[in-house]
């Protein structure tokens, strides 16, 4: 309706989805292996999905840590960045475990 090319979800706007909107790039903030399936059924464009590390935003969120990071998207059909508690310093480790890249929010110096 705003005329913009794409719209990235939060996990409970992504959870109301019933069928991808028909805009050209949609994403979503996942959570849990819920949500990420539903990324995958929807046919998403990305996803970011955390927090793998602790995080001032969420800090009642326990991190899954990268090795958990890791399991939970291995078969995942579209692109996965890293959320919670990164920074620059955190690109290469991420990308050996299986994500295309980092989102943050205040890790960029």
């Amino acid at each position: 309706r705003v005329g913009a090319d794409g719209v990235h979800y939060t996990a409970a706007g992504l959870m109301a989805l019933t069928a991808r909107p028909g805009l050209r790039l949609v994403a979503a903030s996942c959570h849990s292996d819920a949500e990420l399936a539903h990324t995958a059924a929807l046919g998403l464009d990305f996803v970011v999905f955390g927090p793998v590390e602790a995080t001032l935003t969420h800090p009642e969120t326990p991190p899954l840590g990268w090795e958990q990071f890791a399991r939970r998207i291995d078969d995942l059909p579209l692109p996965v960045y890293a959320l919670g508690g990164l920074g620059p310093e955190s690109l290469a480790t991420a990308r050996a475990h299986g994500a295309h890249g980092i989102a943050l929010m205040r890790g960029w110096r």
